[in-house]
């Protein structure tokens, strides 16, 4: 099953405000990776992003997830400019998983 979310009817052409990114993300987004097999995000009809925004959404994923999201994540309709900031959010959540998962191996704890 794949589950869709356009962007753009969501939360609208701008995206900026990080909060109510990580807001989307807990309740929207979180609760179909474990169920489907894809989650589309579609930023279809988005003119501009920024990072705050960006990363609240995105690095999070990848973050609580781990590098495993890229293969049921797909990033739809960016323009270049949301495209660079979506990648850089990507690039930032696995670095941070990898972290967690290495202070969490030398702590003793198991994740």
């Amino acid at each position: 099953m794949t589950h869709e979310i356009h962007m753009h009817d969501e939360l609208g052409s701008r995206l900026s405000d990080g909060a109510e990114a990580y807001c989307f993300r807990v309740s929207k987004v979180d609760p179909y990776l474990s169920i489907c097999e894809k989650v589309v995000l579609d930023f279809t009809g988005v003119r501009s992003a920024n990072s705050s925004f960006v990363n609240a959404l995105v690095s999070g994923l990848f973050e609580q997830h781990g590098a495993q999201t890229l293969g049921k994540l797909v990033f739809r309709g960016c323009l270049p400019t949301v495209q660079v900031l979506v990648q850089t959010a990507v690039d930032l959540g696995i670095i941070k998983h990898a972290e967690r998962v290495a202070t969490d191996h030398c702590q003793g704890k198991r994740i």
